[in-house]
């Protein structure tokens, strides 16, 4: 199969998701075919998204599948996929804010513990605004937080 044959097979199934370029893409494609930015999938439902947006196009979640891992051991979450829903979408290098430019940081170290002693898991940063290193251990919120760049 060629890339136009299977954006045309999505595109009839409306399972094609779009990309911030602009460009279609089939659900199966895990990175934009123009672009090479890649993707996530929704676990609420189901939908595939670019990694330039971090709340889902179709239900609003922030919560990707990728994340959840097999669901063996039921519905309750391990402490793995709990912890990869507090750090989000960050990682080392990354550049990120809470809702407005005042407020970006770069990522400069995730500790996912567990740790013996409070906070179980951190992450390392350096504000934009003072330049100064801050550990915190504050969840991810897709309402209010946003990505501004990856390594």
């Amino acid at each position: 199969m060629t890339y136009e044959t299977d954006l045309a097979a999505a595109k009839r199934a409306r399972r094609a998701w779009g990309c911030t370029c602009g460009t279609d893409n089939p659900p199966h494609y895990d990175a934009c075919h123009a672009c090479q930015r890649p993707s996530w999938t929704c676990a609420t439902c189901d939908t595939v998204n670019t990694c330039g947006r971090s709340a889902c196009n179709e239900c609003a979640d922030d919560m990707p599948a990728e994340l959840l891992g097999d669901r063996s051991e039921g519905f309750e979450m391990t402490y793995p996929e709990w912890i990869n829903t507090q750090v989000g979408p960050r990682v080392v290098g990354g550049r990120y804010d809470h809702g407005d430019s005042a407020s970006a940081y770069e990522v400069l170290a995730i500790d996912r513990g567990p740790r013996p002693t409070w906070p179980v898991w951190q992450i390392t940063a350096r504000y934009d605004r003072d330049g100064q290193d801050t550990t915190h251990c504050s969840g991810w919120d897709a309402g209010k937080d946003r990505t501004l760049s990856t390594p």
